[in-house]
C-alpha cells in the first residue's frame, strides 16, 4: 500500500489503459479520482474500485474544455481537500480517424490537439494549485511510440506533448512537482486492435526486441516508479516503454 493516503486523478479512467491504470493505483492504496467525459463509464470504473475496496469518485469532464477542468478540480478539493497524483491519460486513439496531414479537416485537426495536448495543459493547470498547497505532486502524461513515427496529427499531438511536459516540468519544479511522460509501445487491447490491422499488429511486435505486445501492467510499472517518493529528482523526461521498437539513445 506504497501510496496510501495520496489523491490519484486519472483522466480518461473510464475504460481501457486508463480504467486499468485506476484500478492498480488503488491497489496501491490511493484515493482514485475517475476522471472521464463519459459519465456512465466513469461511475463503472468507481464501482469496480469501491467493489475492491477501493475509494473512489467519479467526475464527468471534457479535458479539453477549461470550465470542466476547474470543475474538476473543485470536486477533487471538496471530496479530498488535496491532489497528489495527475495521470494525463485522456486522448483520441481507438476511435481515431487517420487522414493525411494535407488533407485532414481542420475542425479533426483541432479535435485531436485539443483532447491530446489542450487536455494534459488545462488538466495540469487546474490540478496544480492543489498539489502546491502540500510542495508536492506527480504529473504523468500518456504520450506514445508514434510521437517518433509518421502516425499523421496523432503522432504530432503525441511528439507535442513531449515537450509540453518538459515546459511543464519547468515552471513546476521549484514546487516540489514533478512532470513525467510515458511513452507506450504495442498495446494488446481493444483502441489498438481497432487502428492496426492483425498483420500490421503482428509486424510491429515482431519488430520489438521483446516479442509480445505491451500490457496495462507494463506502462504501470513506469507510471507506478514515477509517481512515487523514488522518482523525486526525476522530471522532465518521456519514458519509452515499447518492448525495445524504438530507442533514442
Amino acid at each position: 500500500m506504497g501510496l496510501a493516503g495520496k489523491v490519484a486523478i486519472v483522466t480518461g479512467a473510464g475504460r481501457g489503459l486508463g480504467r486499468e491504470y485506476a484500478k492498480l493505483l488503488s491497489t496501491e492504496g490511493a484515493q482514485v479520482v475517475v476522471a472521464d467525459v463519459n459519465a456512465d463509464d466513469a461511475k463503472a470504473t468507481t464501482a469496480d474500485l469501491e467493489g475492491g475496496g477501493g475509494e473512489a469518485l467519479a467526475v464527468a469532464v471534457d479535458v479539453a474544455d477549461e470550465t470542466s477542468t476547474l470543475e474538476l478540480a473543485a470536486a477533487v478539493e471538496a471530496r479530498f481537500g488535496r491532489a497528489d497524483i495527475l495521470v494525463n491519460n485522456a486522448g483520441i486513439w481507438g476511435d481515431l480517424e487517420r487522414h493525411p496531414l494535407l488533407s485532414v479537416p481542420v475542425d479533426y485537426w483541432d479535435t485531436v490537439l485539443g483532447v491530446n495536448l489542450r487536455g494534459p495543459l488545462l488538466c495540469t493547470r487546474a490540478i496544480a494549485p492543489l498539489m502546491r498547497a502540500n510542495s508536492w505532486g506527480r504529473v504523468v502524461n500518456i504520450s506514445s511510440m508514434g510521437a517518433y513515427m509518421v502516425a499523421g496529427v496523432y503522432g504530432v499531438s503525441k511528439l507535442a506533448l513531449n515537450q509540453l511536459t518538459y515546459a511543464l516540468a519547468s515552471e513546476l519544479g521549484g514546487d516540489g512537482i514533478t512532470v513525467n511522460a510515458v511513452a507506450p509501445g504495442t498495446i494488446a487491447n481493444e483502441a489498438s486492435r481497432r487502428q492496426v490491422p492483425e498483420a500490421g499488429f503482428e509486424k510491429l511486435v515482431g519488430a520489438s526486441l521483446i516479442k509480445r505486445a505491451g500490457t496495462a501492467e507494463d506502462i504501470f510499472g513506469m507510471i507506478r516508479y514515477l509517481v512515487g517518493d523514488d522518482a523525486g529528482w526525476v522530471t522532465g523526461q518521456t519514458f519509452l516503454v515499447n518492448g525495445g521498437f524504438n530507442t533514442r539513445l
